[in-house]
């Protein structure tokens, strides 16, 4: 996973529960990067899921809730940062269209070893846009909580919902986003 995604974690981390949290988190986990994480390089998916294991366990909280925090928080991080153009999009399904077929394809001219999710559009009416989420590492939540972050953006009000869900033992996860 690219170090963008880690040193935004920290930032979430820092900005929720404070720098010892943080410091608490690495001292726990024995990390091979020992935490010190950079933008460019690439880490161990399995890093940052020891951290949002750590997080659920002394927060009490989901790996659901903890990933869709992070998403929803982390959007306009990640807005700030992406390929000109991608401003252009004012509509929540816009901006998730302009995702597969516009951004990653830009973030991947930049880093070409980047394992980005795919999105596979299934239907779309005016009010509700469903796709298939791709991703190996399988952080559904997280991509819910980044929509709702675009919908705070766009000034958009949404439902998002999953009617089927890899972690609720279904083949692949589908995510639904109605216009409310």
């Amino acid at each position: 996973m690219k170090g963008i995604v880690f040193v935004k974690f920290n930032e979430f981390i820092e900005e929720l529960w404070g720098d010892e949290f943080w410091d608490e988190l690495l001292n726990e986990a024995n990390l091979e990067s020992e935490g010190a994480y950079t933008t460019v390089a690439t880490y161990d998916d399995e890093e940052l899921f020891t951290l949002i294991g750590l997080v659920v366990e002394k927060q009490g909280i989901t790996s659901k809730d903890a990933q869709f925090a992070f998403g929803k928080w982390v959007f306009k991080e990640l807005f700030n940062i992406a390929p000109a153009g991608a401003h252009d999009f004012k509509d929540v399904f816009e901006f998730l269209h302009a995702v597969q077929n516009f951004i990653h394809v830009e973030v991947q001219k930049l880093n070409p070893d980047a394992l980005l999710p795919e999105f596979e559009f299934l239907s779309e009416t005016p009010t509700i846009l469903t796709f298939e989420y791709l991703s190996p590492r399988n952080l559904c939540y997280f991509c819910e909580g980044i929509i709702y972050g675009l919908a705070e953006h766009t000034g958009q009000q949404i439902k998002v919902s999953q009617p089927e869900c890899k972690h609720e033992a279904c083949h692949r996860c589908v995510i639904e986003v109605e216009k409310v």
